[in-house]
């Protein structure tokens, strides 16, 4: 957990934060207000970041990016925005590894996680253009090196690949948590099988889910459609990806983690725990190539959105026709689109991915209508948190309707109440929260760490806003408070009372 439960200082001797590393802005040399337009954005940006939530009553404080930095211990961010299908500037902060003197730059590639699914469904709608699989055709005939199990039953007309890509083909969602440097690699069909050495189950398994419930975010969808590229090519997944999107665009720091080249290994970011340590080897490894395996940069990446824009509007592309753009950037199932999530309507529609993955968070976000879009890459687990922040202030610079900080109110429970969950609750051995009532809220100490308010939301529901963390109050049998559950972001963890 970032901010909370961790000290909120670097560890002595770490180096500290450069405020710009690197930066770039990018505008024709006879264009001197736009040029200044990107600098004055992108300094907004820097300054402009915003807690998730405050307090009724209050204003939002603005506060710098790399104070944010600093209190969730994230060692290096990078980021990219356009404005009008134009890359419009780029910059980076901090360091791409603490155990060097290597500062971030713009060219330090990431790993992107969650960012791959766009560039796989890009990639599949260019094979389907081909013939060799139509969008809504089973696709279970067309695989040959691995095969559905018998007992799986799939709906009416079969598994699809718009079902696929649209995370609505009723496949398991576990997530897929790579592997350490000297750990052996499962191939796809043993992952798709959850056999050895793989160590999820088997990923054709439907969760228990609502029958209301028509998409979820699943891993194994992508890995399923890195199968059957691979099996209607007979090309590896890497190289295709490269042949057909990397080099026309003429991306020179994007690849697949196995397929990075030997000049990019020692400039890629290193990733970083929650707790600061370093990821072992630098990064984990994911054979899962489809669904999380990318690396590259904010203004790479940042191409691929703009080229896709650029083809839904008609204009000169390079990776897809208009129809295919255009479908491409829609919504399938729900809110969920080929690789990312579709909200709003009109010139305020946009849509949104991010990416998590050992000691990475990364996040894109492009509004269509307006030709503006971000992509933000930081090397730490804290960088979710951040990226929630720093698009605050990408919303902000660039007068986006959405991501805006949200105005909790403060209940003021009968003072009773409180003295309910004083106490001393364990998360783990010797880690610690020590709960005391004061005034109107509640007031947690960690296990050497600094203390923080929690307001109260409800009768048992408690947060605090610099994090914002939430904590649920739970009572035994005997209607004593005996345990509680705390969250952040998708960051759970259970703690039961001992005094």
């Amino acid at each position: 957990m970032s901010g909370f439960l961790r000290r909120r200082r670097w560890p002595a001797g770490s180096a500290a934060i450069l405020i710009l590393a690197a930066g770039t802005i990018l505008a024709a040399p006879a264009c001197d207000a736009r040029a200044g337009l990107a600098r004055k954005r992108a300094g907004q940006v820097e300054r402009g970041l915003t807690r998730a939530v405050y307090l009724k009553g209050l204003q939002p404080e603005t506060l710098r990016l790399e104070y944010r930095m600093a209190f969730y211990k994230v060692p290096g961010v990078s980021l990219a925005a356009f404005d009008k299908g134009r890359l419009e500037w780029t910059r980076a902060y901090g360091r791409r590894d603490l155990q060097v003197d290597s500062p971030m730059t713009s060219e330090t590639p990431f790993q992107a996680g969650g960012l791959t699914t766009l560039v796989t469904s890009i990639l599949a709608l260019q094979i389907s253009g081909d013939g060799l699989i139509g969008l809504d055709e089973d696709i279970r005939p067309k695989l040959r090196t691995w095969k559905f199990p018998v007992e799986f039953e799939p709906g009416p007309g079969g598994i699809s690949l718009r079902a696929l890509l649209s995370q609505s083909a009723g496949l398991s969602d576990q997530v897929l948590t790579g592997y350490g440097p000297d750990e052996p690699l499962p191939s796809p069909a043993q992952i798709l099988a959850g056999a050895a050495p793989a160590r999820n189950g088997p990923l054709w398994v439907p969760p228990r889910r609502s029958a209301r419930l028509e998409a979820w975010p699943s891993e194994a969808g992508f890995l399923i459609v890195q199968v059957l590229l691979e099996d209607l090519t007979g090309r590896g997944f890497p190289v295709l990806a490269a042949e057909r999107i990397f080099k026309p665009l003429g991306l020179k720091r994007t690849g697949f983690g196995s397929d990075l080249s030997e000049d990019l290994r020692p400039s890629a970011a290193r990733g970083f725990l929650r707790d600061g340590k370093a990821v072992p080897g630098g990064a984990a490894r994911y054979p899962e190539d489809a669904a999380k395996g990318l690396w590259t940069t904010p203004s790479e990446y940042a191409a691929v959105l703009t080229d896709l824009l650029a083809a839904a509007e008609g204009r000169p592309a390079v990776l897809l026709s208009p129809a295919a753009a255009r479908t491409l950037l829609r919504a399938q199932v729900e809110n969920f689109g080929f690789g990312f999530f579709v909200d709003g309507r009109g010139d305020s529609l946009h849509f949104r991915a991010s990416g998590a993955t050992r000691g990475f968070a990364c996040a894109m976000v492009v509004y269509p209508g307006k030709g503006q879009g971000a992509v933000m890459m930081s090397n730490s687990d804290n960088g979710d948190v951040l990226i929630e922040e720093i698009l605050a202030a990408f919303s902000n610079a660039y007068g986006w309707p959405d991501f805006k900080p949200v105005e909790k109110p403060v209940l003021r429970l009968a003072q009773e109440t409180y003295a309910e969950f004083a106490g001393r609750f364990e998360v783990a051995p010797g880690y610690l929260l020590d709960v005391r009532p004061e005034d109107y809220y509640l007031v947690i100490t960690p296990t050497g760490q600094a203390a923080t308010r929690f307001y109260a939301e409800g009768q048992t529901l408690f947060y605090s806003t610099d994090p914002y963390i939430r904590i649920q109050f739970y009572r035994g049998a005997g209607g004593r408070v005996d345990s509680l559950v705390l969250w952040q972001k998708d960051f759970r963890r259970e703690a039961r009372r001992i005094g």
